[in-house]
């Protein structure tokens, strides 16, 4: 059977952090796919970083309404409390991407980049 090469996904780069008050810097960028969504994460200097990326649904509470506790930290280093209503109306099913552009927009002057990755992990 021939094998075919799956396509890179593509993500919105939500936050990207300088060193600070964190000791690392730090990236989150999110796949907006429904509740097929993946959330990558990368926390140190470029060449020795460590992250992946992880099921919308990892990031998200039991009950799928907020933030897992698990991620409280990440979200309040790069301060991303503000997209958790978007990621749980993407894990129903909801597409906010342009909505999450906007958002984005909105605080910090430009629109979110995007970057290119295969699919990792779970």
């Amino acid at each position: 059977m021939k094998k075919t090469k799956r396509r890179p996904l593509r993500f919105l780069v939500i936050a990207r952090t300088a060193p600070g008050r964190h000791p690392h810097p730090m990236e989150v960028a999110v796949h907006p796919a429904g509740a097929a969504s993946r959330v990558s994460i990368s926390m140190g200097p470029h060449a020795v970083n460590a992250g992946g990326q992880v099921p919308l649904s990892a990031v998200l509470d039991e009950a799928r309404t907020g933030l897992s506790p698990y991620w409280a930290e990440q979200f309040d280093e790069t301060d991303l409390h503000w997209v958790v209503p978007y990621l749980v109306r993407l894990q129903a099913g909801e597409d906010v991407t342009d909505e999450i552009v906007a958002a984005y927009t909105a605080r910090h002057g430009e629109a979110p980049a995007k970057m290119f990755q295969d699919r990792y992990g779970v």
